[in-house]
C-alpha cells in the first residue's frame, strides 16, 4: 500500500476532525492551541483546523446557541458560555472552578493591572507563581515581558466572563462595584494567603 493516504481516507479524517475538534474544545478548561488541534483532529494544514473552528463558530451564532469559540493570543481557542448567558446562570451553578487562593491572586492582579509578577509574589506569597500559571492555561491572565520583568494583566476572556469592556478601569470599577463596602476593606488579593 502506498504512503499516500486515499481519497476516501482523508473524507473520512475530515469528517471526524469537526467532532474532534469540538470535543476537545467542549472537555477543556483551558484554551488549546492550533497546533494541539490540528495534532488532535487528524489534519495536516493548520489552515483547514482555523476553517472548522470558524465553522463551528459560525453554527453557533446562527443557531444562538449559549457559547462561542473565541480565538487568544499565541493561537489558542477555548469554546465558552457567552457572557451575555453567563449572567443569567451563574448563581445557579455551584461548581467552582478555581480555587480561593487562585482567586484571589486574579482578583489582585484584576484589580491593580498592569502589575508586575514580583508584585504579585510579593503579596500573595509563593504559591502566587504556580497561581498565575494556572491563570495563563487557563486564559484569565496575559504576561507581557518587559526587559527583565514581567507584566501581567486580565485576558479578554476574563473582562468577557466579567461582562465589562476589555479595559483596566472598567474592570476595577465592577471589581469595587461586588466588592463588600467597607472603609476597613483591603484591595482584592491582599488577604490571608492561600
Amino acid at each position: 500500500m502506498s504512503k499516500k493516504a486515499r481519497p476516501e481516507e482523508e473524507g473520512r479524517s475530515e469528517a471526524l476532525a469537526k467532532p474532534l475538534i469540538e470535543a476537545a474544545l467542549f472537555l477543556s478548561d483551558r484554551p488549546l492551541t492550533l497546533e494541539r488541534l490540528r495534532v488532535l483532529s487528524g489534519l495536516r494544514s493548520r489552515k483547514r483546523v482555523e476553517a472548522v473552528l470558524e465553522e463551528l463558530r459560525r453554527e453557533y451564532e446562527e443557531s444562538g446557541r449559549a457559547f462561542t469559540i473565541s480565538r487568544f493570543r499565541g493561537e489558542r481557542f477555548m469554546m465558552h458560555v457567552k457572557p451575555e448567558w453567563l449572567a443569567l446562570v451563574k448563581r445557579h451553578v455551584g461548581r467552582t472552578v478555581l480555587s480561593i487562593g487562585v482567586l484571589r491572586t486574579l482578583s489582585f492582579i484584576a484589580y491593580h493591572q498592569p502589575v508586575e509578577k514580583s508584585t504579585v509574589a510579593a503579596i500573595r506569597g509563593g504559591r502566587a507563581y504556580t497561581q498565575i500559571r494556572e491563570l495563563v492555561e487557563r486564559g484569565l491572565v496575559e504576561i507581557e515581558r518587559k526587559g527583565r520583568s514581567s507584566l501581567l494583566k486580565t485576558s479578554r476572556l476574563f473582562a468577557e466572563l466579567l461582562g465589562v469592556e476589555d479595559n483596566p478601569s472598567a474592570i476595577r470599577r465592577k471589581i469595587q462595584e461586588v466588592m463588600p463596602s467597607s472603609s476597613s476593606q483591603q484591595p482584592p488579593g491582599q488577604e490571608e494567603k492561600k
